[in-house]
């Protein structure tokens, strides 16, 4: 069995973030596509939050504040990739 080491695994997934936040990791088209597809569901959440709410559905408010964190998110890492 081997052993776990635990100052090799903090290494590795530190490495990991730092890359992650230097947009090295993933490619900066996967980031941005990944991204774009976020929008695109934060922007149907919306939609569907805006109908549920005038319908005065509780649904309608939870998904409205999800899409606009969604699409906040979304616009804020595209901004970051560029």
């Amino acid at each position: 069995m081997k052993k776990f080491n635990l100052k090799e695994h903090n290494a590795k997934v530190f490495e990991f973030s730092k890359n992650a936040a230097r947009g090295v990791y993933p490619s900066k088209r996967v980031a941005k596509t990944g991204s774009v597809i976020g929008f695109v569901i934060g922007i149907a959440l919306v939609i569907i939050g805006m109908a549920g709410s005038f319908w005065g559905s509780i649904w309608g408010i939870g998904s409205l504040l999800a899409g606009v964190t969604t699409v906040i998110s979304n616009v804020l890492n595209l901004k970051r990739i560029k």
